[in-house]
């Protein structure tokens, strides 16, 4: 009996052993999980936007967050208003709640380049921006907008029936720049082209809430369809787009709509009629992009303190060639869009970036050669 007892005790000693080691690891698990020989700790991810429902560029990242949900990661979007003075406690409390991967547009970059100092143990994707100078603990998405609207572009100068085509925005910076020039280059190709003169008007909602003011927006094209007859309308400027949308409705002319497949999004919308003059998106597949960087990382790539650049070649920006497009857009047109899609993404065409002005008075230059 006794030794019946010494065999099952020395059964129960080893049990335990394992059961330690499986749960230590063999030592602590630390977030970046070298140090202490452990696994690193699961991601938990933030994602901050101001407001959801532009049917535009914040609803493409959630697009994408909905998928990484799905694929069962944890996640949360955070919708945190225009009070840019609380941006950084709102990151900061996130960041106290567990959640170790923060992603952010560049409407958060400064406030994020802070705390990814305070926090070297936090991971930062901050997308549609870049900059030098980026932390260890830090990764940048930048999307070469300017070639999906150079497409857009040239499609409105071959649909323009008066010489006049619009590029509205919600404020001026370089990333809005580098679609307006990408526009501009492809109205500019498709007179070279065909010998025509298009010429192209462009406006800024400005004020207080340049991305959600579709009232303003409106105004400016009512005010460019009747004092200088333009006829397609191409909005870069979220939520305020609803507006040029609406004035093109109003007015029978064209619309083009951005970062999201607009046609789609506001036929499901409060007012799907809207949709019947959305002729195409260009798209920036911010969620795509956004679920192929977590996948990096999981994957244990390097993609720390760089600059990822996505654009036609990486199915990251392009255009909606959907149904209502090819009903209403010519077959030659249509081709001569594909063409210029294909030369692009092989290199044999290099498509204007405002990245590539050596001043903003070049910049200005550029767009007075179409005004």
């Amino acid at each position: 009996m006794k030794k019946l007892l010494t065999v099952l005790a020395a059964l129960l000693l080893c049990f335990s052993l394992v059961g330690c080691n499986k749960n230590n690891g063999g030592g602590e698990t630390t977030p970046e999980g070298g140090e202490g020989g452990g696994e690193a700790a699961p991601l938990k991810i933030a994602y901050f936007v101001s407001h959801l429902g532009d049917k535009s560029f914040a609803d493409s990242g959630e697009r994408g967050m909905e998928q990484l949900r799905g694929e069962g990661y944890e996640q949360k979007t955070f919708e945190i208003g225009d009070d840019s003075s609380k941006y950084k406690d709102q990151i900061n409390d996130a960041i106290d709640a567990g959640y170790n991967l923060i992603i952010g547009s560049s409407s958060y970059r400064d406030y994020c380049l802070e705390l990814a100092a305070e926090y070297p143990d936090v991971k930062f994707i901050i997308f549609d921006d870049s900059f030098d100078n980026i932390p260890d603990n830090m990764a940048a998405i930048l999307y070469s907008q300017n070639e999906g609207s150079y497409l857009v572009g040239y499609m409105a100068a071959g649909l323009s029936k008066t010489g006049q085509v619009a590029v509205n925005v919600g404020q001026d910076n370089p990333v809005i720049a580098d679609f307006v020039t990408g526009y501009v280059n492809g109205v500019k190709d498709y007179n070279a082209q065909f010998g025509t003169d298009v010429k192209v008007v462009k406006a800024a909602v400005g004020g207080d809430h340049p991305w959600g003011d579709p009232a303003t927006m409106k105004q400016l094209c009512l005010d460019q369809q009747r004092n200088l007859n333009a006829d397609v309308f191409y909005q870069v400027a979220g939520g305020s787009g609803m507006g040029l949308f609406e004035a093109c409705y109003e007015t029978g002319t064209w619309a083009i709509g951005v970062d999201s497949d607009q046609y789609t999004t506001v036929k499901d919308g409060q007012n799907p009629e809207f949709a019947d003059v959305i002729i195409t998106s260009m798209l920036k597949e911010v969620g795509n992009s956004l679920v192929a960087m977590v996948h990096k990382i999981e994957a244990g790539e390097d993609v720390w303190k760089k600059v990822s650049v996505l654009g036609l070649k990486d199915d990251s920006v392009g255009y909606v060639d959907n149904d209502f497009f090819k009903a209403n857009v010519p077959q030659e047109l249509r081709d001569a869009m594909a063409q210029a899609n294909a030369d692009i993404k092989a290199g044999k065409l290099t498509v204007k970036s405002y990245y590539d002005f050596a001043s903003e008075a070049e910049y200005d230059e550029y767009l007075a050669s179409v005004q």
